[in-house]
């Protein structure tokens, strides 16, 4: 690995361990970096990544700033991007904020604290509350990656405030929409949804060279769908041993070690049949009832589409070379199986979050369709 100019020092990726360490492959040694992001960002994270870092005087000799994504660099330092957009404001980049200045940096609003107060011309003041967002797939950004209350909570109290701001800062290049991420935090959709004509909502699309400095910042089209609840979901299950398994009507079954997707449908609500497997019941209903008690579940991924379904996504993890377990979960359809066995972890396959992201963003990339756009 190479050693850039600015500081900056390159090193690959070999496991995120958790929200704030990573493991990383630095000239041949493996050494623990501070992760500043607590973001699943689970499709950048993926093992044998090229990451840039900077000492960062803590704990850890280093901490990751930019992880590159389809050879792109994305920045991750949530901390840091107060920071960045104050700079961005300053500068007149920021097209929309360019005729406020900045005030004070985390103004108090009752209890609470925003991230920026700014003053237009007219000498009225705003809170501006910024969102760093990672995740994106082709030209649609979306946030949060992970179920975050503080978030919404956020929107609530600038919905109170009578003069706020959310600004999404997303860091991709070329991204034309961004959407509330309702797949994974459907009350953080709602609440944007609800407050939508109560708050100012922005996004900008940052752009960064290769010498990781902004070269241009775009406004991105935000779009408030209509999305209800339901839909499809893989639950993901980590078997660290191999397993005889009585599953019901299917008798016992030998699980071999490793990782298991399993398909489902949602029905009214897919968050509550979501968190019934989360939950150890007494009774078994489903083929699923019988392995989650002896198996971990690692994450849940719901795909909310009434034009997608659970046969639709078993048939997409046997399109990753996943192998059947013949008759679980498909007594009621013409499909093989819905749960998929896999030797490694599909989650650190780029391939499965670009199939993921393809079923849940997919509809944003047609051409022509009536995209409900602030």
């Amino acid at each position: 690995m190479k050693k850039p100019e600015g500081g900056f020092i390159e090193a690959e990726l070999i496991k995120r361990i958790n929200r704030f360490v990573a493991f990383v492959n630095l000239n041949g040694d493996v050494i623990k970096v501070y992760v500043p992001n607590t973001g699943r960002m689970a499709e950048l994270a993926i093992p044998g990544s090229l990451v840039v870092m900077v000492p960062s005087g803590g704990v850890y000799p280093y901490k990751i700033v930019f992880i590159y994504y389809k050879g792109y660099p994305v920045m991750i330092d949530s901390i840091f991007s107060n920071h960045l957009a104050a700079g961005l404001m300053e500068e007149g980049m920021i097209d929309g904020l360019d005729t406020y200045r900045i005030s004070s940096m985390e103004p108090a609003y009752g209890r609470h604290r925003f991230d920026i107060l700014v003053r237009n011309g007219n000498g009225q003041e705003y809170f501006i509350e910024l969102k760093s967002c990672t995740l994106a797939w082709k030209d649609v950004s979306a946030f949060p990656d992970a179920v975050s209350a503080r978030a919404s909570k956020h929107v609530e109290m600038l919905a109170e405030s009578g003069r706020g701001i959310v600004v999404f800062l997303i860091m991709h290049r070329g991204v034309k929409f961004f959407v509330p991420n309702y797949h994974t935090d459907y009350d953080f959709y709602m609440s944007l949804r609800n407050n939508r004509d109560r708050i100012d909502i922005r996004a900008y699309s940052l752009d960064f060279g290769d010498d990781y400095k902004i070269k241009d910042v775009q406004k991105v089209s935000v779009i408030i769908p209509e999305a209800l609840p339901m839909g499809s979901y893989l639950v993901i299950f980590k078997n660290d041993k191999d397993r005889c398994i009585d599953t019901g009507g299917l008798g016992k079954i030998v699980y071999r070690a490793g990782y298991y997707a399993y398909a489902g449908n949602g029905g009214a609500n897919i968050f509550k049949r979501i968190a019934r497997h989360r939950q150890m019941q007494k009774s078994r209903h489903w083929h699923i009832d019988y392995i989650k008690t002896e198996m971990k579940i690692i994450a849940d991924i719901p795909v909310l589409s009434t034009d997608i379904d659970e046969c639709i996504l078993a048939a997409g993890m046997r399109g990753l070379n996943g192998i059947p377990v013949d008759r679980f979960g498909s007594s009621d359809c013409s499909c093989r199986s819905h749960l998929i066995y896999f030797e490694t972890s599909p989650l650190e396959m780029r391939e499965f979050w670009d199939y993921i992201f393809e079923k849940r963003y997919g509809q944003y990339q047609d051409e022509g369709i009536n995209l409900n756009v602030l």
